[in-house]
């Protein structure tokens, strides 16, 4: 996905400079960034495979039933098993 490349990119890039910089701070700011880069990557991930699982269930939902029940519908497989993947309300 777009953004997991995005990710993976500026990853890469970080350890170019890890790798060839010759200033200690510079490494030290590469590494930290590339940590946490790394971090959001794999949340991204974790995140792309809930709502892939969650979008092939299919579920229904019936709009009369309201948002908060909508939004337990939608976060919950076929199986019962709740994902949350949207923001509390």
């Amino acid at each position: 996905h777009k953004m997991q490349q995005v990710y993976e990119n500026e990853i890469s890039r970080m350890q170019d400079t890890i790798d060839n910089s010759s200033n200690s701070r510079e490494v030290a700011s590469a590494s930290k960034r590339k940590e946490k880069l790394t971090k959001q990557l794999q949340e991204t991930k974790e995140y792309d495979e809930k709502i892939a699982h969650l979008a092939l269930a299919r579920v229904p939902i019936d709009l009369d039933d309201g948002v908060k029940v909508n939004y337990e519908k939608v976060q919950t497989d076929r199986d019962g098993n709740k994902y949350d993947v949207l923001a509390k309300i």
